[in-house]
């Protein structure tokens, strides 16, 4: 699955969003290694109608040393 990376932020799912001008594309093998393999880009709970992700540290975020 791809996803596409808005210039205002957002991931959102490269199947149920149309591409917009100024997206950059993140391909099936890219979206895997983030995903699965680097853990940094997670679903929000409902992506599978919202198509919606996000990067971790959006959801989780971490204090700064």
């Amino acid at each position: 699955m791809s996803l596409r990376w808005r210039k205002n932020g957002n991931l959102l799912c490269g199947a149920k969003h149309e591409a917009l001008e100024g997206d950059t594309y993140i391909d099936d093998r890219l979206h895997y290694e983030l995903s699965v393999e680097l853990k940094v880009v997670i679903p929000r709970d409902d992506e599978h109608e919202s198509g919606v992700w996000h990067w971790i540290n959006e959801v989780f975020p971490v204090a700064l040393r």
